[in-house]
């Protein structure tokens, strides 16, 4: 159904859950129910709206915080597919709401309506940067608003969601499960803070608002940026850019990392750590960023070893190594990295660093093998074939006499089809030639002729 596609699209930027699976336990659980069976089922949106507005005020009544807003959301996304002026209605009843909340709600709306403004600031960036700023100017109609009037009013909502840091640092995640996706990794994201924190970091590392800077905008330009992390909370960043979305970023960067900075578990501290090191080696300016970024990464994973959390960090050196073999044709740095992600791989957890490993030990370590052979070739002579590959010691040709009855069996079938190879394998072969192609350890790609 559209609506579904419409809702799923924009509560999976909220972290809001649409639909639920788990076993109906209480009065609202089959209020979301019989809603989504009204959406779902019978694509009676009206009705559902209708059963939307008295669960919302149900939750408001009983103070279900996590109810309220995921009815809000509910309420705003039926309204979307409804009205034309869907989103100056959407953005009005978020701000009448976070003029009525406080603490952790009050908290939550704000980072909601950030991402509100962004998607639409995304859906419609074609007209907006057609558009010239307006000066001394009360806009009171977002529609009208230029590139940097949504910039600001996005930037200032995000931080004004994480503004009531000490409470958000205090408030787990468990009240609002109602409306929060839960994953594999909420270790990562323990508290209120560190998933709103990380919610305005993904608009702060953006870079689209440097389109257009003054001359004093601000660079990552300071080594310092790639300090190890108890150092790098205490290190100054500053600039008169103060719209800068760089410099926003690393000081959120500095917030998170100081919170779980002696955390019993290293976890959360870990993810954030690595997190910034990317950030901040794909937008520093110094020369010497490369190098500092591989030796800020070892210093983690040297610092926590088998840590799971770590294994990110083994796995992003071992892509480096990769990239060195790959930029140096004398340096085996594909070896290194097989190296690296063999011992993350046979680590016995589940964490994305894993996985990535995983994923990159089997690219490296693929077996490949092609060759190209003149069309035209002197009959009863040998001829030469190019052959290339990868990760293989040995080739193996099956000749076979082309009749015109096996052209025509075969020419029915595409040549990546599932019939045509297991067709080409079932013909009797004229001559099997196996040939032994030179050793090589370094996973790389060579190429050879042989007749």
């Amino acid at each position: 159904m559209v609506f579904r596609k419409i809702l799923l699209m924009f509560s999976a930027t909220l972290l809001i859950t649409c639909v639920t699976a788990q076993k109906m336990t209480n009065k609202y659980d089959k209020a979301w129910e019989k809603i989504n069976q009204l959406i779902d089922e019978k694509g009676l949106t009206s009705s559902a709206l209708a059963e939307v507005n008295k669960l919302y005020s149900m939750a408001k009544l009983e103070k279900k915080e996590a109810q309220q807003i995921k009815a809000l959301v509910y309420r705003i996304s039926l309204q979307q597919i409804k009205e034309e002026d869907a989103f100056q209605k959407a953005a009005e009843q978020l701000e009448k709401e976070i003029a009525g909340s406080t603490g952790a709600s009050k908290a939550i709306l704000n980072s909601i309506a950030a991402t509100l403004y962004f998607d639409y600031f995304n859906n419609r960036r074609y007209i907006l940067y057609s558009r010239t700023e307006t000066v001394d100017f009360k806009k009171a109609d977002p529609t009208t608003w230029s590139i940097g009037d949504f910039h600001k009013k996005i930037g200032d909502l995000y931080l004004a969601s994480i503004k009531d840091e000490k409470l958000l640092q205090q408030t787990k995640l468990e009240p609002f499960d109602a409306i929060i996706l839960k994953g594999t990794v909420r270790h990562l994201r323990p508290t209120l803070f560190d998933l709103l924190a990380h919610r305005a970091l993904s608009y702060f590392k953006n870079d689209e608002r440097n389109i257009s800077k003054p001359a004093y905008a601000f660079e990552i330009d300071k080594a310092s940026a790639f300090d190890p992390a108890a150092d790098f909370i205490n290190r100054k960043f500053s600039s008169k850019d103060s719209s800068s979305l760089q410099l926003k970023a690393l000081l959120l960067y500095q917030k998170l990392i100081a919170f779980h900075l002696n955390d019993a578990k290293a976890d959360a501290l870990i993810d954030v750590d690595i997190d910034r090191l990317e950030y901040v080696h794909s937008n520093a300016v110094m020369p010497e960023k490369q190098d500092l970024y591989e030796k800020a990464l070892n210093h983690i994973a040297q610092q926590y070893q088998t840590l799971p959390a770590a294994a990110q960090a083994w796995y992003l050196l071992a892509t480096i190594e990769q990239n060195k073999a790959q930029q140096n044709p004398d340096y085996n740095g594909n070896a290194k990295a097989v190296e690296i992600l063999r011992k993350v791989t046979a680590q016995k957890d589940s964490s994305e660093g894993k996985q990535n490993a995983i994923s990159l030990l089997k690219e490296i370590t693929e077996q490949t093998i092609g060759f190209t052979i003149e069309k035209v070739n002197i009959i009863n002579a040998p001829f030469r074939v190019l052959v290339n590959y990868r990760n293989t010691d040995k080739v193996v040709f099956r000749l076979i006499k082309v009749t015109p009855k096996i052209k025509e069996s075969i020419r029915k079938f595409e040549t990546y089809s599932e019939e045509y190879w297991p067709t080409i394998l079932g013909l009797q072969p004229w001559k099997v030639i196996t040939q032994d192609l030179p050793a090589t350890n370094d996973y790389k790609p060579h190429s050879v002729e042989i007749k």
